[in-house]
Order: structure tokens, then sequence, then C-alpha cells
């Protein structure tokens, strides 16, 4: 899974993956496999709780895909690597807004 970014560009080390994803990722898959596994300790042989079992897996596995690419969503996008990119350009309109002078100019009087 190698990541198309342009040369030059790395991504900022403090990113992170969300901790709130994270945190339910890892909650989902404990408890998808720990119902599995529960599943399959239930069968007897009869094979009512095999496809429980195997439903439980599916399930569990589309989830966590899903949590995961929620999770590292801003990896796969290079320009939402740097933090508040827009801050820097909309400070400098501020700064230089006819109604921010005219208030300094009041201020100043």
């Amino acid at each position: 899974m190698a990541m198309n970014a342009p040369r030059g560009k790395v991504p900022h080390f403090t990113m992170r993956p969300d901790p709130v994803v994270t945190g339910v990722l890892a909650l989902v898959l404990i408890a998808g496999l720990l119902t599995a596994m529960s599943f399959f300790a239930k069968d007897e042989g009869a094979g009512q709780y095999t496809q429980k079992g195997v439903f439980t897996l599916i399930v569990t596995g589309i989830l966590s895909i899903c949590l995961t690419v929620l999770a590292t969503a801003k990896f796969w996008f290079p320009h939402l690597w740097k933090k508040n990119s827009t801050h820097a350009r909309h400070k400098q309109h501020t700064k230089h807004h006819p109604v921010i002078k005219d208030r300094q100019q009041r201020r100043s009087r």
C-alpha cells in the first residue's frame, strides 16, 4: 500500500490515526472475534452455530476494513498533511482588509 506523495512531501511526524475511530476499531475487533469464538465453541457438529460464527467474522471483517480506511483517511490525501494550511492565508487576508485598517486608525486617534 504505497502512498503516491509528491516529491519532497512527507507526513508530519505528529500525524496519527484518529484516536476515537482507532478505539472503536479495537472494540469492534475484540467483540467480533470473541463473539465468533463463542459461536464456534457452542457448535457440537450440528452446524447451527457455525453459520452464525462465519457471519459474525464476515461482519467484523467488513467493519474493520471500513474503520481502518476511516481512521487513516488523512494519509490518503497529501493536501491534508499540513495542519491549518489555509490559516496563514486567512491571517494575511484579514491583516490587509480595509475594515481592519479602519479599526486600527480609529484606535490610534
